[in-house]
């Protein structure tokens, strides 16, 4: 494959991302709301991310690349786009054994969040999910 580049979709693709979402067994749901990012392959969608808006912060979920694509670092890609094209803090909950990979991205644990992530986090915890509370923010020019 050559240079992956990620790409933000028009809330009118939604239904292409739920359909990538359905093919791989991806948890989750986007919904029009969502800002929607995707990496493809043969015009053919193999990986994809959504942040969504939860009050004033932006909260990235539902990032997944399609089993036959991965470690090619299309993950990574997504995630520094959207990370680029965003402003103010990114939130996002992340499984455990993820932590190296999005502490290289920038990503770091907070200790508080905002009530409304703080009981979806709470909320996932009950579910059995192992998952961490991190954040992105912009790197400030010295």
């Amino acid at each position: 494959m050559s240079t992956a580049l990620a790409q933000r979709l028009s809330p009118l693709a939604t239904p292409l991302v739920n359909k990538f979402y359905d093919r791989v067994g991806a948890r989750g749901r986007a919904n029009k709301q969502d800002l929607l990012w995707v990496v493809r392959c043969d015009n053919e969608i193999v990986a994809a991310a959504r942040v969504s808006r939860l009050e004033d912060q932006h909260f990235l979920c539902g990032v997944f690349v399609d089993a036959g694509h991965r470690r090619r670092g299309l993950a990574g890609t997504l995630i520094r786009q959207i990370c680029s094209e965003l402003n103010g803090p990114i939130y996002s909950f992340i499984y455990r054994h993820l932590h190296p990979f999005y502490a290289q991205l920038g990503f770091a644990a907070v200790a508080t969040l905002p009530e409304h992530l703080a009981s979806r986090l709470h909320s996932y915890r009950r579910q059995g999910r192992d998952v961490l509370a991190y954040c992105y923010r912009e790197p400030r020019n010295a």
